[in-house]
């Protein structure tokens, strides 16, 4: 699997490599999982499930208006805004033994956020906050109020993809364009739930929270150090 940038230079879509990298995994049959950080151009990562939405069209011209690009990604979930002030981290791996507990992965690796998170100085919780964008259980919210975080999940075979985002810097952006497109599509979102880590603790150093975040999936078990690709510069 190749290393990438902090920052992907494509202007492509930046998820087409997932199903390859998924039946990849499950031919190698991996023992260890990878974790892959990266940063996109600004983009608006819908799901399948919104592409069903008859007013996504409108959402994708909503994107497009504010400068971001609007692609489809792999995992569940509903529309979340990105730019190079997110963070997206790809976690891969296979169950030897068949797919088992998804749910456990959720868990596992929202902790890991949280505790990440919370090494930086925020109040990190876990769970949802009202009329966030893209809502789960599994969300990483600072005071209760704000959403850091998201997570979302793809299965393939016995192979697995565990893909979150955190929000680090450029909080109005993110707002502004979230609510255009949740606007078009027709769902309720409070904009003010859009939060990001230099909002809550002054940080807004991307490489910073990424160092915190792959520290923590080491300590939690998640993945190995050698094991977590990025270019150099993304830990310093």
């Amino acid at each position: 699997m190749p290393a990438a940038d902090l920052t992907d230079p494509s202007a492509g879509d930046p998820f087409q490599h997932v199903a390859g990298l998924l039946r990849e995994f499950s031919r190698e049959e991996r023992t260890s999982p990878v974790l892959h950080v990266r940063r996109l151009r600004p983009v608006v990562a819908f799901s399948r499930r919104d592409t069903r939405n008859p007013r996504f069209e409108l959402a994708a011209a909503a994107a497009a208006a504010h400068g971001f690009a609007a692609h489809v990604r792999p995992v569940g979930g509903s529309a979340a805004p990105l730019h190079e002030g997110s963070l997206v981290l790809d976690h891969y791996g296979v169950d030897p033994d068949g797919v088992v507990s998804p749910h456990h992965r959720f868990t596992v690796v929202a902790e890991a956020l949280r505790a990440a998170l919370a090494s930086l100085g925020l109040d990190a919780r876990v769970g949802p906050v009202p009329r966030e964008y893209c809502p789960g259980d599994h969300s990483v919210n600072a005071r209760g109020r704000v959403k850091i975080a998201g997570i979302a999940q793809r299965i393939r075979g016995r192979s697995w993809l565990v893909s979150s985002v955190v929000q680090v810097h450029g909080g109005p952006a993110l707002r502004e364009v979230a609510l255009a497109c949740y606007d078009a599509l027709g769902l309720e979102l409070d904009p003010a739930t859009v939060g990001t880590v230099e909002e809550e603790v002054g940080i807004p150093d991307p490489h910073t929270v990424a160092a915190a975040i792959t520290t923590a999936y080491v300590r939690h078990g998640l993945v190995r150090p050698d094991d977590i690709i990025a270019r150099r510069d993304v830990l310093t």
